[in-house]
């Protein structure tokens, strides 16, 4: 199981798999849960945003200078988001939390770089002949984030060795379809 739920979030990580809302009356009074619906409403709200950036460019026609910078930084404003989210949940209420929140603040600074390398990449497209390369350094970048976060996660996972994180996780209806 506990596996199951580490692919499931890659899996959201990666291809942008977005999660239901809401939550219930038992996350309000357990702190755990509060961090889990906390955590995966911040990641899919994330991961909708690049999707939704990145679906600009489904058609190639689309490519252009003023595209690249505009959607280079839409994805640093929404990793800014992710980032002030994750360090707004602190450390959950675990006994793994403290690992949890030094993975999720190493994560933040790699996101951090990463989407400001996307960004300067983007700045320095001067003409319709710089995207290509443009585009293969942002591609390696973007692989970079997914790497990242699937390493937090399994981070996560490794130091969640009671099971509370995962059950929290779970439970949550902001993480139905991440989990299921």
């Amino acid at each position: 199981m506990r596996r199951a739920w580490t692919a499931a979030l890659i899996v959201v990580a990666l291809a942008g798999v977005a999660a239901g809302c809401g939550g219930s009356s038992n996350e309000q009074t357990d702190p755990t849960a509060a961090w889990a619906s906390g955590f995966c409403s911040a990641v899919t709200t994330w991961t909708d945003d690049l999707q939704s950036i990145t679906q600009q460019f489904t058609d190639t026609s689309n490519l252009s200078q003023d595209g690249l910078a505009s959607a280079a930084e839409d994805a640093r404003t929404s990793t800014d988001q992710l980032v002030s989210s994750l360090k707004d949940l602190g450390a959950p209420d675990t006994d793994s939390g403290q690992e949890v929140k030094s993975a999720l603040d190493t994560l933040s600074t790699t996101l951090d770089a990463e989407t400001a390398q996307i960004q300067e990449t983007a700045q320095g497209v001067t003409g319709i002949t710089d995207l290509p390369s443009a585009i293969t350094k942002i591609s390696t970048s973007l692989s970079a984030l997914g790497t990242a976060f699937s390493d937090t996660l399994q981070t996560i996972d490794a130091a969640d060795t009671k099971g509370e994180l995962q059950t929290a996780l779970e439970d949550s209806p902001d993480c139905a379809d991440i989990t299921s």
